[in-house]
């Protein structure tokens, strides 16, 4: 598990706001700039979406209910606010954190320093932030258990999330097509999913699954997580390499391969790169807090009305 520290970076947060959310907080966090779905009875009706835990009640419509047997929740159109949903990989391969990894004390020692801590720690910089001008967000865990926090305003929002990223251990496949078919049944449209993965399963290297999402109006875009160990290979010595969702391993001399590895490597990045772009989805490639500083805002336009 991870603890509030490890997970709330403050120089992430603050690069963020300097890059992407120019100004300081509104002092009407209701009245956020961006064009979004969020309930309201005075507002124009949007779309129908089925009911989750946490929905108000009197967004209900029995009608729907009395015709299908099935709960669904009137959205209405809201010009003030942008609803994002963050999608966090929680799979096995997320655990990976190289040589240093596990270093700390506490409870949180065990996922210092993996994929999974800097996964969580973009998504709670970006929660921080968009919360902080007045946005919906929410949290999805991509797992075998997959978990949905869904898009909320309010200061509250930022320690729901914090509490659902710590308190999850990678394990397992992520799951993601799944996920996506989930969401693209939850989310209304216009709402931008900002999906961090590694993206190794290789159901998720054609971004089916995120096309799926495009299709249903919801605006996915990618955070491509990956540690500088499996882009680079910078081992020296015969090393067995052991598979974290499954049971496989390979017993190799890192020089031999490595050539070979950094190249089918740099097809995997530029190939997903490329597929992203041919479905217009935002992309950016992240290996340490250094890059998110530099690189998420490439992930954002769609928040920026582009």
């Amino acid at each position: 598990m991870l603890d509030r520290s490890s997970l709330y970076d403050p120089e992430l947060v603050a690069a963020l706001a300097r890059r992407r959310f120019e100004g300081p907080p509104s002092p009407h966090p209701q009245r956020g700039p961006h064009l979004s779905q969020q309930k309201g009875a005075s507002l124009e009706f949007s779309e129908h979406t089925e009911y989750n835990a946490g929905d108000d009640l009197k967004h209900l419509d029995w009608k729907v209910y009395a015709k299908t047997d099935r709960f669904y929740v009137r959205r209405f159109e809201d010009e003030r606010l942008a609803r994002v949903m963050i999608v966090v990989d929680a799979s096995g391969s997320m655990g990976y954190g190289g040589e240093g990894a596990g270093a700390g004390a506490g409870e949180s020692g065990g996922l210092v320093g993996t994929k999974y801590q800097l996964a969580a720690q973009v998504a709670v910089a970006l929660a921080a932030c968009l919360l902080r001008q007045g946005d919906a967000v929410g949290i999805s865990i991509a797992a075998e258990e997959p978990l949905h926090v869904m898009p909320r305003p309010g200061t509250a929002q930022l320690e729901a999330i914090l509490e659902t990223l710590g308190r999850r251990v990678p394990a397992g496949r992520a799951g993601l097509g799944a996920l996506c078919e989930s969401l693209a049944a939850k989310l209304g449209r216009n709402t931008v999913v900002i999906a961090i993965s590694d993206f190794l399963d290789e159901e998720d290297e054609g971004l089916e699954s995120f096309n799926l999402l495009r299709a249903r109006g919801v605006l996915p875009s990618l955070v491509h997580l990956l540690h500088h160990d499996e882009v680079d290979l910078p081992f020296e010595q015969t090393l067995r390499f052991l598979a974290l969702e499954s049971e496989a391993s390979i017993t190799l001399d890192p020089e031999a391969v490595r050539h070979a590895y950094q190249e089918e490597m740099r097809w995997f990045v530029e190939g997903l790169k490329g597929r992203a772009a041919e479905l217009g989805m935002p992309y950016a490639l992240v290996r340490d807090t250094a890059e998110a500083a530099k690189k998420l805002a490439a992930v954002m336009p769609r928040l920026r009305g582009g």
